[in-house]
């Protein structure tokens, strides 16, 4: 069986490669967030959450390289419960720390996740449920610390009733909070993307970059929530491999954020520049005989252009001046 000191030198190891991954999504990410500033708002609550991902990931990091040299070299070898016991041990202040910043990680995730959902939808009921998953997730969290920072009989048992059943609603209700909120999001895209196809064939560009954004959202989610579920699993299974996949969760997070960012403003840098044709097309379509009195198309245009402009929140801040004038047409 995988000994808990092996386990956290190969869950370092490759934690420092997915790391490195994230570091290189981060600075592209800053490249697209504040590409072309001068000509649109940048998003600054996407920049908040990226640098605060990032920074909470290089400080796990840390204490995880910090964990290495104290578990092997320096605390571990005069613990009373030996090298092993030390790693074992769930109230160690590092491991506490090593869970409140995953745990920061994780609400940050899950909150983007549930605003993205709200800036393109624009009505507070549609993340009613997302958000009430989220505040229980919030305090699952803090209690789920509190209960390893204060183990004493069970401290070297992460899998004790004590911490395992908040673990386990932790893990659950991180689960439901960014299925819940990507499924939303995802429909909306998917809706949208079908009444361009159907009413305006025309707008290619467009429809691809929301044929991308849904693709990118689903395989998000996806990554995220498979990497989630076996944590799950290998923490019913109380297998010592939970210690790898948790250290693997927080690079991941970072990673599944700025994927999104990234993979949408190089869609849109090709987009934008079909812009002006397929802009000219558009209107042409929408000022010619076939619109005579129908609404549909400039309805279309309108939730297109409000689905750009707020642009899922990933790239440039929601416009709102407009929306509470086109949410009467029913359309929305």
């Amino acid at each position: 069986m995988l000994r808990l000191s092996e386990a956290e030198v190969i869950s370092t190891a490759l934690q420092g490669m997915l790391y490195g991954i994230a570091t290189i999504m981060f600075i592209l990410t800053m490249v697209i967030l504040f590409r072309n500033s001068e000509h649109r708002r940048v998003n600054y609550t996407m920049v908040a959450a990226s640098c605060a991902l990032t920074a909470l990931a290089t400080a796990e990091f840390g204490v995880n390289i910090s964990r290495l040299v104290q578990g092997l070299l320096d605390a571990g070898p005069v613990s009373p419960h030996g090298v092993e016991g030390w790693f074992a041990d769930v109230s160690e202040p590092s491991f506490v720390a090593k869970g409140v910043l995953y745990g920061a990680q994780t609400l940050i995730l899950d909150a983007v996740v549930i605003y993205r959902a709200y800036a393109v939808w624009q009505r507070v009921w549609i993340v009613v449920i997302p958000v009430l998953s989220w505040m229980a997730l919030f305090a699952s969290c803090v209690l789920l610390n509190k209960s390893l920072a204060t183990a004493s009989t069970d401290a070297t048992d992460i899998f004790a009733a004590s911490t395992g059943r908040w673990i386990t609603l932790f893990y659950y209700l991180t689960l439901a909070t960014n299925l819940t909120a990507t499924s939303i999001l995802a429909y909306r895209i998917w809706r949208t993307n079908r009444r361009t196809s159907q009413l305006i064939p025309s707008v290619d560009a467009r429809s691809r970059l929301m044929f991308t954004l849904l693709i990118v959202v689903i395989e998000s989610g996806v990554v995220y929530s498979v990497a989630v579920i076996a944590s799950l699993i290998l923490f019913v299974l109380k297998s010592p491999g939970l210690y790898v996949m948790l250290d693997f969760l927080s690079p991941i997070i970072c990673i599944v954020f700025h994927m999104i960012i990234v993979r949408i403003g190089l869609a849109k840098e090709h987009e934008e520049s079909d812009a002006n044709s397929k802009s000219f097309r558009t209107r042409g379509f929408l000022s010619g005989p076939k619109a005579r009195a129908e609404r549909k198309p400039i309805q279309v245009e309108v939730e297109l252009d409000r689905f750009h402009d707020a642009d899922t929140s990933f790239c440039a801040e929601p416009q709102r001046s407009d929306d509470n004038k086109e949410k009467g047409s029913g359309e929305f």
